[in-house]
């Protein structure tokens, strides 16, 4: 149940364990990974308040940046600040997604589409990720910057008339990797 907390209103971990798909009877201190995430002081040993968490999120699904298709794509930038607050994107700390990289269905596609690069990126770290077509390769690169999320894609293999391939950016999460793989 991604998305964000209520901006008003009582919070109990109870609460935040079940909005991330976890039981809301497990045991969970106010130092635990996802707990400070959501407060936005991921620091150990800073003072936080469960009462910090609202309005907060940690997990992000959907369509949260596009490319066009194409033979070599840009993905256009994801700023962080659009999903998180300053504190839950303390430098230092990973950050998991999910790029997907989609070929037309009319190519290759049907056969081999490479699909559902996930990757754990950290501060200013570059991850190249994507799949083989037999000869035919579409790939996606990520980079994680201290406040963004940027990438895009590229063809390479054998020539073919119709080199188009498509990235999204289609999951971000401050705590954990995706279960499934694939964004929403």
């Amino acid at each position: 149940m991604a998305g964000r907390l209520p901006s008003s209103g009582s919070i109990s971990i109870g609460q935040i364990n079940a909005h991330e798909g976890y039981s809301p009877t497990q045991t969970t201190s106010m130092n635990d990974t996802l707990i400070r995430a959501f407060c936005g002081a991921r620091v150990t040993n800073a003072q936080i308040s469960l009462g910090s968490a609202r309005g907060k999120q940690v997990t992000v699904i959907g369509t949260l940046s596009r490319s066009p298709y194409s033979s070599s794509v840009t993905m256009p930038t994801a700023y962080l600040s659009t999903y998180f607050s300053a504190g839950q994107t303390a430098t230092g700390y990973p950050l998991y997604t999910t790029v997907n990289v989609d070929v037309p269905p009319t190519w290759w596609a049907s056969i081999n589409n490479p699909r559902n690069m996930k990757s754990t990126l950290g501060y200013s770290r570059s991850v190249t990720g994507g799949g083989t077509g037999g000869s035919k390769n579409f790939y996606s690169t990520q980079t994680y910057a201290p406040n963004y999320i940027a990438g895009g894609g590229y063809y390479s293999g054998k020539s073919t008339g119709n080199r188009n391939g498509q990235v999204t950016l289609q999951y971000i999460s401050l705590v954990k990797p995706n279960p499934r793989g694939v964004g929403s």
